[in-house]
């Protein structure tokens, strides 16, 4: 197993960073707007975050998934592997395993695809906090996009609440209508992130579907005699088995999902793979979750297993449809 290289940056930062790998910088494992990460043989260390919430949610969800003593847990295979929290030069990082460790270093294709239906808390739908700086940001994306979806108040104010701000980037992207969103992709020829790209727009099914093959290697980059469309059939045979794993994990019920990261590797051999990761927004739900039901306030439902089914079809269809270039 592997976790490395979260292709996705909540802060919007455009910047790559090159992670330090055995003493030296590898800009193939990269990591979009997650400063201080690095990469030691086979294992990942990530800061711990620094929001007491963000951290408590994500050390707990990971030690429920990998340190519990029932070994049966069915998204042990699904979750990188978590040693704990290790302190190195004063700060504190959690240890994991790497998930690109497997891959090969030269042609790797990386994506980060964010599950559910909507990607705030519900706590965070009630903050009124004016923002500036989301503004600004949306304001460039407007300028992108090409028509106006700010408001006449926000433009008078020149700011935006946070929640403003999320539901806005679900409602411009694909993640309010198909359950999950790519928010950035990182492959030989392309890095595109979500606030420097087409991606933050990218919303009907058919320019997803595009992204999604773009993910994969051309036939020409393949190596040993693999085709692209081995690439696609295993990470399709892998998403399956993940939805049976959701579907049989009493920890997944229980937990609402939200702003985490489908994280979708392959390279030029055509081996492929997907784990689950970022789960500092993930909180244990004071009730039983379906995940397949549409979210309306108070109900806690993410949609995640909605957005595993969109991204099952459209696998399915690459794999159909065997179109590559």
């Amino acid at each position: 197993m592997v976790y490395s290289a979260h292709v996705g940056a909540p802060s919007g930062a455009p910047s790559v960073e090159a992670v330090v790998c055995c003493g030296r910088k590898d800009p193939q494992v990269a990591a979009f707007g997650h400063g201080g990460v690095f990469v030691e043989g086979a294992f990942f260390y990530k800061p711990r975050p620094k929001a007491r919430d963000r951290y408590e949610n994500e050390r707990r969800f990971l030690e429920l998934i990998c340190c519990s003593c029932e070994s049966s847990e069915p998204l042990r295979a699904f979750v990188p592997n978590f040693y704990g929290e290790v302190e190195r030069d004063g700060a504190w990082f959690f240890k994991m395993d790497d998930l690109l460790h497997a891959f090969s270093l030269r042609g790797r294709h990386i994506a980060d695809l964010k599950m559910g239906l909507r990607t705030f808390a519900e706590s965070e739908a009630q903050s009124a906090k004016p923002r500036a700086d989301l503004f600004e940001r949306m304001e460039r994306m407007e300028e992108r996009l090409g028509s106006r979806v700010l408001t006449d108040a926000e433009r008078a104010s020149r700011s935006m609440t946070k929640a403003r701000w999320m539901a806005l980037r679900d409602s411009l992207s694909s993640t309010s209508a198909l359950g999950f969103r790519i928010d950035a992709l990182l492959t030989p020829r392309a890095h595109l992130t979500a606030f420097d790209s087409r991606l933050f727009h990218t919303r009907a099914r058919a320019d997803v579907l595009a992204a999604l093959r773009s993910f994969f290697p051309r036939r020409g980059e393949c190596e040993g005699g693999s085709h692209p469309r081995q690439a696609a059939a295993a990470l399709l045979a892998r998403v399956r088995e993940l939805r049976g794993a959701l579907t049989r994990s009493a920890v997944f019920s229980r937990h609402e999902l939200i702003g985490t990261t489908l994280l979708l590797v392959a390279d030029e051999t055509c081996r492929a793979g997907a784990w689950m990761i970022d789960f500092g927004v993930t909180r244990e739900a004071p009730a039983p979750l379906q995940h397949d039901v549409p979210w309306v306030p108070g109900n806690r439902e993410d949609g995640y297993l909605l957005g595993l089914a969109s991204l099952t079809e459209m696998l399915q269809e690459l794999v159909a449809a065997d179109e590559w270039d």
